[in-house]
């Protein structure tokens, strides 16, 4: 038992992925068994069933956004699919039941096979968790089930194991090291079987917790002889029950919650002992302590809300999380139609562990994790051996050898080298794999392509979803010769042909461990990258700013900061600003030192060459330089007003000052329609740059002081001035909105934009100051109303 009987993830925090970040606009058919999760994820896709209900989507997890007419379609050649797996030791592997009791294998998406398993609708499907290659599937006839294993063999006819249920079978589980099969039943009962013994043996069954005729599930707690089983109350609350398989006569925990008519659907997550409850019909997904030896088994530890109605659920795959930034499980939602035509969504949610720095791998918080491996052979498993279940490092530094070792002391191969004992996959003709594509922008298509890309684990879009390791193909163990002949032959590329590897020719494992090495020794990222901002002690902070301006010019900053003082836009007549030192934090007081500059003010800087003057423009075109006195500040501070700029103009909007030269200052300003940066050294004025007609959002002055760069309003340009000869260098297309859109230098050579694109979207570009005509790179941030203000650290890049 742990220190103090409590589950050290019981701080987890969980976070609703980002609209950006969901898989959206996708069509689906929710309906399913009762035992159906509604979504199934391997290392790398996600597996939904489609619009019609007679095939599966297969999903890129690293591609995001509106990606419902680019998915892969599996299709099945007999009815509507009932339930889905993946396969725990195969990243590839997915098999589906459907209504006329017919299962379908695919393997990197190829049909496989299919197997005439049941007569009636196969109710559950699931991958046996230490062997290769078997199924074990359940079906109902009338008010009985019947449960039996399959080999993944074209030449296994009939079932390795059988056995009939007294009751409907709602849902399956086989326990994490392969020994037992548990079944949930209409009865409210749990029944448990051991398929190495004969027919009709029962292990044990649980007491009629459960309510008979409501919807039931079961889980077992990975290799532990504990379960955890869900369903419906005689009053409809939904309810939760953690069992001992030893002891079966009462629940060793309970949990209640809210009356319902739909299941309760149950995920577990072995490394951390917590069980999340997805309330299906509902917008609820709570977790729970699932650990049997604690203080309070099933309390209950969180819980967060969807925008809609949950349909589906998954966790994702230990080796795929975020282990660097804290996050110990991600649970997928499948959500119907959160917004008005927006068709259904995938929706992660991050849980979080807390820490003070994730600049270094908790290995406290992640446990080596079950590695995509079988743990035995077909053989072992039915002389009742051991399972000793491959475990992996989820430190990104051992990941991939801790991988590799495994493989290596198992025998893994990419491809057959030895034939004697490999199964036999042939793909099957008679299923066609089709992929539904779309003509679209030159983005959406590039986006497409890096998602091909990622399914070979040669490269990924998102930096996240980078594999640590390459993905290879699974140990295959051979059924008994009596139950399935062994064959020489493994999956090959394309539609079905055999391919085998010579010693003379590079694998695909070796070709793809090569590109990853290459992808994570390449020291492309910045230095800074594990930087993490903290806030200042509350001692240290500026509050209760007096009558702060909240309708100052979205294009300029209301508040500026020098080594000494910090200015701020008072609302009030005459243009105040007031005035701080940096050394007196606390509370500001009411009767503080301002400014008045006789006209509102529009735009305020610091001299960057003498931190106590100021700079102020106002609506009246009067450029003012204003001295701070080097002494305590309050409402009778005087301030000496150095230099006095009258801007031939119809309105000031900006002023920055230059940033290697003394004296010299730039103003944007508009007359006679037409907006132009005038170039001030004193009281005299020498250049006018980028005159237009169309109106200008912002500009900056390049970090050697001898470019300008601006971005118009109308022609949405970005464009780059030599200050001295007024000559445009450089012009391109700036952010597709005509929103404010601000503007700085990336150093020398790289500009960064920060504005809006369609449907307030606010988005990041860099482009080279060279070459105007393309972006470098862009991303978007999120959706808001406010505008980005960038601010560039030259010292850290």
């Amino acid at each position: 038992m742990r220190f103090g009987g409590h589950n050290k993830y019981r701080s987890a925090v969980a976070t609703v992925a980002t609209r950006e970040t969901w898989y959206s606009e996708l069509s689906i058919d929710s309906s399913g068994a009762l035992g159906t999760n509604g979504l199934a994820i391997d290392g790398d896709t996600l597996y939904l069933k489609s619009a019609g209900g007679c095939s599966l989507q297969a999903l890129d997890i690293a591609c995001t956004g509106k990606v419902g007419l680019k998915a892969a379609v599996l299709p099945s050649s007999t009815g509507r699919l009932v339930d889905w797996s993946t396969a725990t030791h195969d990243e590839h592997l997915v098999a589906a039941g459907d209504e006329h009791g017919v299962v379908a294998v695919w393997k990197n998406r190829i049909p496989q096979l299919t197997i005439p398993a049941h007569s009636a609708a196969c109710a559950s499907v699931q991958f046996h968790p230490t062997v290769a290659d078997i199924l074990v599937t359940a079906s109902n006839t009338g008010a009985a089930g019947e449960l039996k294993l399959w080999s993944i063999d074209p030449a296994a006819s009939t079932a390795i194991w059988q056995t009939t249920v007294a009751s409907a079978i709602h849902s399956i589980s086989v326990r994490g090291d392969g020994a037992l099969v548990a079944a949930s039943t209409s009865s409210g009962t749990c029944t448990i079987y051991d398929p190495r013994q004969p027919a009709n043996s029962v292990v044990g069954t649980t007491a009629a917790f459960h309510a008979a005729d409501r919807p039931t599930r079961v889980l077992w707690l990975g290799e532990k002889p504990y379960l955890l089983s869900t369903g419906l109350t005689k009053m409809r609350e939904r309810s939760a029950a953690l069992w001992d398989q030893r002891s079966l006569a009462r629940p060793l925990a309970s949990l209640l919650l809210q009356p319902s008519t739909k299941p309760l659907l149950p995920l577990y997550d072995e490394d951390t002992q917590l069980a999340y409850l997805v309330e299906k019909g509902d917008s609820l997904v709570r977790w729970v302590d699932a650990d049997p030896l604690s203080a309070k088994p099933l309390s209950e530890l969180g819980s967060v809300s969807l925008p809609a109605q949950i349909a589906g659920c998954a966790l994702l795959p230990k080796r795929r999380l975020k282990v660097m930034n804290g996050e110990i499980a991600r649970v997928h939602l499948v959500v119907e139609s959160p917004g008005a035509g927006t068709g259904a969504s995938i929706i992660p949610v991050a849980h979080v562990a807390p820490r003070r720095s994730y600049l270094d791998f908790h290995s406290d918080l992640f446990p080596d994790t079950r590695a995509p491996l079988p743990a035995q052979t077909f053989d072992q498993w039915v002389a009742n051996e051991d399972a000793r279940v491959p475990r992996m490092s989820l430190d990104p530094t051992k990941a991939e050898e801790s991988l590799a070792s495994l493989r290596q002391a198992r025998g893994v191969q990419t491809q057959a080298t030895n034939a004697s004992s490999s199964h036999t996959l042939t793909p099957d003709p008679a299923l066609a794999c089709s992929i539904s594509t779309t003509t679209g922008h030159t983005d959406d298509k590039d986006k497409a392509v890096s998602c091909e890309l990622s399914r070979s684990g040669l490269i990924c879009t998102q930096a996240a979803e980078l594999p640590l390791v390459p993905r290879l193909e699974p140990t295959t163990s051979s059924p008994p010769s009596s139950v399935a002949s062994k064959c020489t032959a493994t999956l090959g590329a394309g539609s079905g042909g055999t391919k085998t590897t010579t010693a003379a020719e590079p694998s695909l494992e070796q070709q793809s461990m090569s590109t990853t090495r290459r992808l994570f020794s390449k020291p492309d990222h910045a230095r800074f990258k594990y930087l993490e901002g903290f806030p200042y002690r509350p001692t240290d902070h500026f509050i209760s700013l007096p009558d702060l301006n909240t309708r100052f010019p979205q294009e300029n900053d209301p508040l500026r900061v020098s080594a000494k003082f910090i200015a701020f836009s008072c609302a009030g007549v005459g243009g105040q600003v007031g005035v701080v030192r940096r050394d007196s934090p606390g509370r500001v007081p009411a009767k503080l030192a301002r400014i008045v500059h006789g006209a509102d003010v529009v735009s305020m800087e610091f001299d960057p060459f003498d931190e106590a003057v100021l700079a102020t423009a106002g609506t009246d075109c009067k450029l003012q330089m204003w001295r701070i006195p080097d002494s305590p500040l309050n409402d009778e501070s005087l301030f000496e007003l150095e230099e006095y700029i009258h801007v031939t103009a119809d309105r000031v909007h900006q002023i920055r000052f230059h940033p290697c030269a003394k004296g010299i200052i730039a103003v944007l300003a508009s007359d006679a329609g037409q907006q132009a940066i005038y170039v001030y050294h004193g009281l005299v004025l020498h250049f006018i740059v980028g005159r237009c007609d169309d109106g200008i959002h912002s500009f900056a002055w390049s970090p050697n002081g001898e470019q300008i760069a601006l971005t118009t309003k109308k022609s949405k340009q970005v464009q780059v001035y030599d200050a001295r000869t007024q000559e445009l260098l450089s012009k391109g297309p700036s952010m597709n909105s005509i929103r404010p859109c601000r503007i700085a230098w990336l150093g020398d050579s790289q500009l960064c934009l920060a504005g809006f694109g369609p449907g307030s979207q606010r988005e990041l570009a860099i482009y080279s100051a060279e070459d105007l005509s393309r972006q470098v790179a862009k991303a978007a941030i999120d959706i808001g109303p406010g505008v980005l203000v960038p601010i560039v650290d030259y010292d850290c890049n």
